[in-house]
């Protein structure tokens, strides 16, 4: 913006003209006055010498289950927890405090539980998913409207609609964001991150939302080759492929690694979800959600003290298993979803040579990032078929190496693109 001369009026202009006339359905509220008045804000800001950093005038989106002043939160439900903010949520704050625009709420699976986002379409593909339950802000970001989008990452709703749309999705661990104004889950794996169009345009904003310093450069990567590499689609593991390539051709050691207890980090996760969620929805009033999230919050609702007990001690015996990877590799390396985006109606999805449930076939990759909490990310891989997106996802125990292991892959790829 600084160097074309667009002012962030323009910019902000040209970002709800494109939002208004998307048809992925990625908003479900704009927010045209206000964000005029910050653009114009920012421009006298801008011209009096006062620049806030690179997000100064620029336009972002915020996930509609993030509180922002003055707009409803709907937390994609019919009516449940839907209620006009008086404030905003502290990390739209802070994104405020740079200087950037907010210009609407982006679309959610219903209380960010599920890997769909239904009324939402794929910016590559309109006939298929943008994955959830971020897949508004992925559809944004994918689609040029802004190149940021806030949203939040219980089980993988960050990581998998940024696989599913081609772009870059980081979740921060849990506990180093604030999670103040933002509707909760699973208050022990729900974690804020972002959406970018590119790796520089994540760490911005995870800069400015007060992610962790940067660190020292990426040396040894483990990539996790054991169940989870034999359940996933041709095209994904040639993905993990090209992206053990492009890290050696760029100096890192690549190295086979297994986590302990990584088998069970999708049954951990679910169980400790469907506890935790059901104990804040379930006492609402669960008709007013459709019938998949009433499913899950009524199967919650039965979730037996002990075996809730349990999952914690298996989320326990997978952090020691991460703990011990970490001491020996940087950063972990593994698919972001084991399938590409699946066609809208679809109930289920081929991976593998196994018919299973789109939901539970888009969950079962991000389930160890989410289960213990490491930060996780994802970023575009090779392209599959009729160039859908795939996503290559890397855990490490801050955000900075996953940022530098995503910015080889992102180089490499470019430079084998333009060579």
């Amino acid at each position: 913006m600084r160097s074309s001369g667009t002012t962030a009026t323009e910019l902000v202009a040209r970002a709800l003209d494109a939002a208004r006339n998307s048809a992925t359905g990625a908003f479900v509220e704009l927010l045209p006055e206000r964000a005029a008045q910050d653009a114009a804000v920012a421009d006298r800001e801008l011209a009096g010498g006062t620049d806030r950093g690179p997000l100064h005038g620029i336009p972002v989106a915020v996930k509609d289950n993030i509180d922002v002043a003055g707009a409803w939160t709907r937390c994609g439900t019919r009516d449940l927890g839907h209620h006009c903010a008086e404030r905003d949520a502290a990390i739209v704050s802070r994104l405020r405090d740079a200087g950037a625009v907010v210009i609407g709420k982006t679309r959610t699976h219903e209380l960010a539980w599920g890997m769909v986002t239904p009324g939402c379409r794929n910016p590559l593909d309109p006939a298929r998913i943008t994955g959830g339950s971020s897949g508004g802000s992925a559809a944004a970001v994918a689609e040029g409207v802004v190149p940021v989008a806030l949203g939040t990452d219980t089980g993988g709703s960050i990581r998998n609609p940024a696989a599913l749309c081609g772009v870059v999705g980081i979740k921060a661990g849990v506990g180093t964001l604030p999670t103040d104004g933002v509707a909760p889950l699973a208050p022990t794996q729900d974690a804020p991150g972002v959406l970018g169009a590119t790796v520089s345009d994540c760490r911005v904003a995870l800069t400015v939302l007060g992610a962790e310093p940067s660190g020292p450069p990426v040396r040894r990567v483990g990539v996790i080759r054991d169940h989870w590499a034999r359940r996933v689609e041709p095209p994904v593991a040639a993905a993990i492929d090209d992206a053990v390539l492009r890290l050696r051709e760029a100096g890192v050691e690549a190295v086979e690694v297994a986590v302990r207890n990584s088998d069970l980090a999708m049954a951990a996760s679910y169980v400790i979800m469907l506890a935790e969620s059901a104990r804040h929805w379930w006492p609402a009033d669960p008709d007013q959600v459709g019938p998949q999230v009433r499913d899950v919050l009524r199967l919650g609702a039965r979730v037996a003290d002990a075996d809730y007990r349990r999952a914690l001690a298996v989320r326990r015996s997978i952090i020691a298993g991460l703990d011990d990877a970490f001491g020996q590799v940087d950063a972990l390396l593994m698919a972001s979803s084991p399938v590409l985006a699946s066609r809208i109606g679809d109930e289920l999805t081929g991976c593998a040579g196994r018919m299973l449930p789109v939901q539970a076939a888009h969950a079962s990759a991000t389930s160890l990032a989410s289960v213990s909490g490491v930060p996780a990310l994802s970023v575009p891989g090779l392209p599959g078929p009729e160039g859908l997106p795939t996503g290559v996802q890397f855990l490490a125990p801050t955000t900075d190496p996953l940022l530098r292991c995503a910015e080889l892959l992102e180089r490499g790829r470019g430079d084998a693109e333009n060579g």
